[in-house]
């Protein structure tokens, strides 16, 4: 698996940094970017690792900030 630490670390920063829900929406369009970069860069590696180390991983920590602003 390649590092994409420095931007999970980067977009993690980004929802830190949400303060309104348009805010969130704009981060959710982010992950879903990045989402999509690492599907078009190598399907099976992204099913094996990416979903579940990465993007599952994001989704996840932006709900909790979605509901901290609700």
């Amino acid at each position: 698996m390649k590092n994409y630490t420095e931007i999970e670390t980067w977009i993690k920063k980004v929802i830190n940094s949400c303060k309104t829900q348009e805010q969130i929406i704009t981060a959710n369009k982010l992950i879903n970017n990045f989402d999509n970069q690492l599907k078009n860069k190598n399907i099976v590696e992204y099913l094996r690792e990416y979903q579940y180390n990465i993007i599952n991983p994001l989704e996840v920590y932006l709900n909790k900030k979605r509901k901290e602003i609700l």
